[in-house]
């Protein structure tokens, strides 16, 4: 009998780690430390995005793990790598694809075309998008410049505030990218995990057609 096809991996952990094979010809330990991880990965799915107990909100007003529609973006100031500031509070009016992604994601250089994409054809319609790199900004910085050289980014990067992928995904490790869309009144109003370069351009584009529509 033929083996299956390849799974593509479509999201990395948020906490930098050496690279390691994911196959193993006779590791029956492996096998059962792999399906430990996805009942532990789909616990931790349960918890934090299907209504299950949640960290306290009382300190922000903004978390997004409400349900959509129900809860503003944070608003928290961005300084952009050209030296700009921006709050996201400013951006209250324009439809808002906020990115977390880091330069060595895997997936996140698949998902950066497309919201290059995505900009130039509706930047002038009223999105806007903001990439936010989760690195090290005393030690990134060239890294993150030469990336968004080489990927011909058009929209604002900067580097997360300190606490903010945290307000918004939760404590503890999470995979990336993570992107959050909000609509014109800073209401979430849809959230990708991961990314997925067939389905989740597909969500991704149908989503904003949808919000500069209303």
């Amino acid at each position: 009998m033929p083996s299956p096809p390849p799974t593509r991996t479509n999201m990395v952990t948020a906490k930098r780690t050496p690279d390691r094979s994911v196959r193993s010809a006779s590791a029956r330990l492996t096998a059962l430390l792999v399906i430990a991880g996805m009942v532990a990965a789909w616990a931790v799915y349960a918890v934090f995005f299907r209504g299950g107990a949640r960290p306290s909100t009382a300190a922000i007003d903004g978390l997004p793990w409400a349900p959509e529609g129900h809860r503003r973006a944070p608003d928290f100031r961005i300084r952009t790598l050209d030296g700009r500031e921006i709050a996201l509070s400013d951006l209250r009016g324009r439809v808002l694809i906020i990115d977390f992604w880091a330069t060595w994601c895997p997936p996140c250089r698949d998902e950066i075309p497309v919201l290059v994409d995505l900009k130039n054809e509706h930047g002038d319609g009223g999105l806007e998008i903001l990439g936010l790199t989760i690195e090290d900004p005393e030690h990134d910085a060239d890294d993150v410049r030469q990336f968004v050289r080489e990927f011909g980014i058009n929209y604002p990067i900067g580097f997360a505030p300190e606490g903010m992928f945290e307000a918004f995904v939760g404590p503890g490790d999470h995979p990336i990218p993570q992107t959050f869309v909000f609509d014109r009144e800073g209401k979430l109003r849809d959230h990708l995990v991961g990314y997925d370069p067939v389905s989740d351009a597909r969500r991704l584009r149908r989503t904003i057609a949808r919000l500069l529509a209303e």
